[in-house]
């Protein structure tokens, strides 16, 4: 009986080896699983990091060529009033409210370069509000 306990013991000790190592080998796998996990996502963030950086540049850029955009705009509007065209009329031609017209004549005030020489600020300003006057007058 000597050698039976010492044949299941060698046997019970050999099995619980293999399972241990099982057991090794799968925790492994499982370190190497979730540390491809935490690279992935650390990768994703990045990504997505990256992108909102992208994002944030091309709508500071967006902004300033519609602001540009909004400025030739309004230097049509001011040259127009410099050929004293009345903001009724520019507001027709350009089909906005004659209120819009005055928001881009008053905002624009002799900053447009494209303002005739010979029309200064205190005459574009002067006209809007005799024009504003003569509109309230007919309406």
């Amino acid at each position: 009986m000597a050698q039976r306990r010492s044949a299941t013991k060698t046997e019970a000790r050999e099995r619980a080896r293999r399972a241990a190592a099982e057991s090794m080998a799968r925790e492994q796998r499982l370190l190497e699983m979730g540390e491809k996990f935490f690279v992935a996502q650390g990768e994703a963030e990045q990504i997505m990091e990256t992108a909102e950086q992208r994002i944030a540049e091309i709508r500071a850029k967006a902004e300033q060529e519609a602001a540009q955009a909004r400025q030739a705009q309004a230097g049509v509007v001011v040259a127009m009033k410099g050929e004293r065209v009345a903001v009724s009329d520019i507001a027709q031609r350009l089909e906005l409210s004659a209120a819009a017209v005055r928001a881009l004549l008053k905002d624009n005030k002799g900053d447009d370069p494209a303002t005739p020489k010979n029309a200064g600020s205190a005459d574009v300003t002067a006209s809007a509000d005799s024009e504003l006057e003569r509109e309230t007058v007919d309406a």
